[in-house]
């Protein structure tokens, strides 16, 4: 696989990125990274690492950088030579089968939006994030690329997050829930509320609303949201995080650390809760694979990341997208016929 990875992108890049992608070059033989940026500052940290295979390594400068704050769209205008956009024409020409990025996510969006085209049928783009649950992941989308999401966005994000929990996820039929205030159909706007007909007959496993409560008792494997709704969830559950490990480690880490049962107890629930082993987050509905990574990615996530692209690359995701937007576009068409059928009569 070719990924392209913005070098450029995060609060510790170059030195951080280009770890990384160091990192999944000595895991998997078969990966090829273009390092896109600035080649001043990239070449010498390549260099610096002795017994990488340079071959399989290539750098592409780009002279500008998008950074976090600025509007993506006038960014993009002013800066043509961002690495942000280099490595999304890395992706629309093919000479990439997946891109990353932990820079401005919504530079990342909106470069995707004006340079790739969207899969067919795709109205809006989507980011899909898994979080961890009791029962394993749930996949919530969307966290941010749409923030004025209609029924029809959160319809194909169900579409969407569910071809991708398949496709990479391995979850045979995804459960589907709608993020709303309440479990009972009643409660929740009325894109909440719309967005409930839709799925119902969409043909898919979907079980109705899930309160913010039972994101992370693992009730669904996919949960629809706007994106504004999803980045507030998001950005909370990562401070919940980040104040829960830091109480536990104030707590209890001198135990830890003299007792190995305990340490043996504690190191996978600190994982799990970890930003960085999930390394990644999908944009769906791209004509292509786009990961997008936390701004403040070190080499673990970085290297973790390019795994995600990989499987997202290789999964036939994008094809299952579209077969399942068309499904249920004509089963929409369909219902809508013989409704007027029946009025007419």
């Amino acid at each position: 696989m070719r990924v392209a990875v913005d070098a450029m992108g995060g609060d510790h890049a170059p030195h951080e990125i280009v770890q990384g992608a160091l990192i999944a070059l000595e895991k998997d033989p078969e990966l090829y990274v273009l390092l896109v940026g600035d080649e001043k500052r990239i070449t010498p940290l390549v260099e610096e690492a002795g017994g990488v295979d340079r071959t399989r390594i290539e750098i592409r400068h780009a002279s500008e950088v998008i950074e976090m704050g600025e509007s993506p769209v006038e960014a993009l205008r002013r800066k043509p030579d961002s690495s942000i956009q280099r490595c999304v024409e890395a992706v629309r020409d093919g000479d990439v089968d997946a891109m990353l990025s932990a820079g401005d996510t919504g530079g990342v969006v909106a470069a995707a939006t004006m340079f790739i085209p969207r899969l067919k049928g795709v109205k809006r783009h989507g980011i899909g994030i898994p979080l961890p649950t009791v029962r394993g992941r749930t996949l919530l989308c969307d966290v941010g690329a749409n923030i004025r999401a209609k029924p029809i966005h959160l319809l194909q994000y169900a579409i969407m997050a569910s071809a991708y929990a398949q496709a990479v996820m391995g979850i045979e039929e995804p459960r589907i829930g709608v993020l709303s205030i309440g479990e009972e159909a009643a409660k929740g706007t009325d894109l909440v509320k719309k967005t409930q007909d839709l799925l119902a007959g969409a043909g898919m496993e979907f079980i109705g609303n899930v309160e913010g409560s039972q994101i992370f008792q693992g009730v669904a494997d996919v949960i629809v949201c706007d994106g504004f709704v999803g980045n507030v969830v998001l950005k909370v559950a990562e401070g919940v995080a980040e104040a829960f490990l830091h109480s536990l480690v104030k707590q209890i880490g001198p135990a830890v650390n003299s007792s190995p049962e305990l340490a043996k107890l504690v190191g996978p629930l600190t994982e799990r809760l970890d930003y960085s082993k999930t390394g990644g987050a999908p944009l769906l509905g791209v004509n292509g694979s786009v990961v997008i990574c936390h701004g403040r990615s070190k080499s673990t996530a970085i290297a973790n990341a390019i795994g995600v692209a990989n499987s997202f690359s290789g999964s036939g995701v994008n094809d299952r997208i579209v077969e399942g937007v068309a499904k249920v576009g004509m089963m929409h068409r369909v219902a809508d016929f013989l409704h007027l059928d029946r009025d007419s009569n």
